[in-house]
């Protein structure tokens, strides 16, 4: 099978969603770039990603011609394909429509760095777009403007997107900006939440990326 591995990290990826409650049913999605193909994967739209297995996940190129795949892919995949076209450095998305962050979104206003943890993954605060349809000519596009060299972006009245170098740390992100808006919600009950200076917030994404743990990890540095 063509990207057996890729494909069944993608669905694995998606399988895992509901359990950090990230999604519920059919909701969300999960695309991952191969960099040695440059073929894209990505979940099918509208399914139950419970009955599916790897070969169900499609595959398509980078200009979205179908390349191996029996379903439609995400009605997204313009929007997906374009945050891979833009930058180079991430091959993975996923998308979520988690309770929290989804919350924030629908303030209309830019998620804050607030925690260290949260400055971590992200080296900026998060972005929102206004609200965007499907089928608004602006949709395919203008989340990944807003993002610029960011790791993540709310979609107003709508849900998250987060990115990375691989699945692992879009997940990862996609967890950690869920919690942070959680956080937010809380420290909101015992008085004014304080944001991180930008300059902490880079200093902190970066020695998380190049100096922290076993293995230095190169993604996203600026």
């Amino acid at each position: 099978m063509l990207l057996y591995e890729l494909r069944k990290k993608v669905l694995d990826t998606a399988l895992s969603l509901p359990s950090y409650g990230l999604v519920w049913l059919a909701g969300g999605t999960v695309s991952a770039r191969d960099p040695e193909t440059n073929l894209v994967c990505t979940t099918p739209s509208g399914l139950d990603y419970r009955t599916l297995s790897a070969e169900d996940i499609c595959v398509t190129d980078i200009d979205e011609k179908i390349v191996d795949s029996k379903y439609r892919p995400s009605v997204a995949l313009t929007l997906w394909t374009n945050f891979f076209r833009k930058r180079p450095d991430v091959n993975a998305v996923v998308h979520t429509h988690s309770h929290a962050a989804t919350a924030f979104a629908v303030t209309g206003q830019e998620m804050p760095i607030i925690t260290e943890t949260q400055a971590n993954w992200f080296n900026r605060p998060i972005p929102i777009t206004p609200y965007l349809s499907v089928e608004d000519p602006r949709f395919d596009m203008l989340p990944v403007e807003l993002t610029a060299d960011g790791f993540a972006v709310m979609l107003g009245q709508h849900g998250v997107i987060t990115l990375g170098s691989n699945l692992d740390h879009a997940l990862e992100r996609a967890v950690t900006l869920e919690e942070a808006a959680k956080t937010y919600a809380y420290a909101k009950i015992f008085g004014t939440p304080r944001t991180l200076p930008p300059e902490v917030v880079r200093r902190s994404f970066d020695y998380y990326h190049n100096r922290y743990g076993q293995n230095a990890d190169t993604e996203g540095e600026k």
